[in-house]
């Protein structure tokens, strides 16, 4: 009898220990798919603010193309994010509307007529050439215009990854929204993360240093 408890006893510590590794490889894998999608914003960034003059393109990375019924037997989640520093046919002609008007916008954002939300997007604010009619229109066609394009691109990257766990087209709005802030150039108008992990990341970084009291979540802060 003590034998067979023993026995008991010792395949459930093997279970317990086989779920605790499989619970460190799925979030591992996670780690390393969203560390995909952030290499593939740099990438895709550079490209839009013409830092580089291609974008590379994966056929075969689309979300329009029909995926084959597959079983999966292994206990870890596929990393779909492999060849995520490049992009889908359908990223890169956002990429290209976007790079199209990339000088407009920084020239409105010069003008502190555009600044850039924790949530990946453009507002607009208060400037001295929105009184003129015919300036605003034009600003207020640019915002829409990207915004537009915004959507749509996050749209593009979650459904291409969306059998890593907790993907979303919010986190992929957090991902672009963290990158852009670390690009804005001194003068422009940002807003700080709200989320607790990517405002942490940012308290680690030379631009909090800088801002000092300032650099609190959520808060609108101009770069210095």
């Amino acid at each position: 009898m003590k034998k067979v408890y023993a026995i008991c006893i010792a395949m459930l510590l093997l279970y317990l220990n086989c779920v605790i590794q499989t619970r460190h490889t799925i979030e591992a894998h996670i780690t390393l798919d969203i560390r995909h999608i952030q290499e593939q914003a740099g990438t895709l960034l550079d490209y839009v603010e013409k830092k580089t003059d291609e974008l590379p393109v994966d056929e075969s990375n689309t979300s329009k193309k029909k995926v084959s019924r597959e079983y999966n037997l292994s206990p870890f989640p596929k990393a779909y994010a492999q060849t995520l520093v490049t992009v889908s046919p359908l990223a890169k002609e956002i990429a290209d509307r976007m790079r199209n008007r990339y000088e407009k916008i920084e020239e409105a954002k010069n003008q502190g007529c555009l600044t850039e939300n924790n949530r990946g997007y453009l507002e607009l604010r208060e400037c001295a050439i929105l009184t003129d009619p015919d300036q605003k229109n034009e600003i207020q066609r640019l915002l829409s215009e990207e915004n537009k394009d915004r959507k749509a691109l996050y749209r593009e990257i979650a459904n291409l990854n969306k059998n890593i766990p907790d993907m979303s087209v919010s986190k992929v709005e957090l991902i672009y929204a963290y990158e852009r802030i670390q690009r804005a150039k001194p003068g422009h108008i940002v807003q700080l993360p709200e989320d607790p992990e990517f405002f942490q990341k940012l308290k680690d970084t030379a631009l909090c240093q800088k801002l000092g009291d300032k650099c609190q979540p959520g808060a609108w802060v101009t770069i210095p």
